[in-house]
């Protein structure tokens, strides 16, 4: 498991993580979401013990990374963006090579190990910089597993990826999941939705929200067209279990047309008919959709940064 309870780390003037708390349990992969320069980089390399919190505390399965780095250490998995490989090496050489760095016990073992769970067994003679950049990163992957962690943080490991490559290193990120935590930073928002359980999203340092995918998201949202002259429409739907919120948008004569949101998880769309028509309404048409990941960081951006500008006007 990953613990963070108001990690922060200043760079003299520079505050680049501010009282970052998240939390990642075994067997899920959560996404650390944001724009460049968000801190994403930053909270990951203090959670590896690499860079020291200006204050605040991180545990990996309960060592405290600040007090105990190089036990902490010895339990996390670390893919930096740039895949730290040595080009003019082959694919073993290298693994048993970082093996020794790591002090595995079983080298040999560890090493087919890693080969078959990255789907290196073509490739495992190889010069590493006569490989394409997909399975380099598998190849970086590898040498991250060898002394069989139980804490994965990748950072960024599809950048510059290709679409099939980037579906391999996602399929081979979700098998590893199984029995690790694993926190995956990234800008991009496809790969969230492909790979992750949770999202934390990040942005000037801050923590927007975090949460599941599908609480991060809301509930649906659906565009009611309704023939009534129901005065109290928008009353009986807001009264249908499931539904948080009722707008009216535009009406004529007897035709309206509503937003009706939804709880996460509910679609009470029939509950919704039901209630109009009963009272002699009827429904023309009614179409949902689920907010956007895309919409939802969009919008707590720009609040964030609209507070921001008014905290220091």
């Amino acid at each position: 498991m990953i613990r963070a309870e108001d990690l922060t780390r200043r760079f003299g003037d520079l505050l680049a993580v501010d009282r970052v708390n998240l939390e990642v349990s075994k067997g899920s992969v959560t996404g650390f979401l944001g724009p460049n320069g968000a801190g994403k980089t930053t909270t990951m390399r203090m959670l590896c013990g690499v860079l020291t919190p200006s204050s605040g505390h991180a545990w990996i399965h309960d060592i405290d990374v600040t007090t105990h780095p190089e036990r902490a250490r010895e339990l996390v998995g670390y893919l930096p963006e740039s895949a730290p490989v040595y080009p003019e090496m082959r694919v073993r050489e290298y693994l048993r090579f970082r093996s020794d760095l790591y002090g595995v016990s079983t080298p040999r073992t560890s090493i087919d190990r890693v080969v078959d769970q990255c789907g290196l067994e073509k490739v495992h003679g190889r010069i590493v910089g006569q490989l394409s950049k997909g399975y380099r990163q598998r190849v970086a992957l590898a040498a991250a597993l060898l002394h069989d962690p139980k804490v994965l943080i990748l950072d960024e490991p599809t950048s510059g990826l290709d679409p099939t490559q980037i579906d391999m290193i996602r399929s081979l990120i979700r098998s590893l999941a199984r029995d690790r935590a694993i926190l995956l930073s990234t800008h991009i928002l496809p790969e969230v939705e492909a790979v992750c359980d949770s999202i934390v999203m990040i942005a000037g340092g801050k923590i927007l929200t975090s949460g599941s995918i599908e609480e991060i998201r809301g509930g649906a949202v659906s565009c009611c067209d309704l023939e009534t002259d129901l005065e109290t429409a928008d009353q009986l739907i807001l009264a249908v279990a499931g539904v948080t919120r009722v707008q009216r948008r535009s009406q004529e004569g007897s035709w309206r047309r509503l937003v009706v949101e939804f709880e996460p998880g509910r679609d009470p769309r029939s509950s919704i008919v039901a209630s109009i028509v009963s009272k002699g309404g009827q429904v023309r048409e009614m179409h949902s959709r689920l907010h956007g990941l895309e919409e939802v960081f969009r919008s707590l951006l720009a609040n964030s940064e609209v507070e921001r500008v008014e905290r220091t006007a």
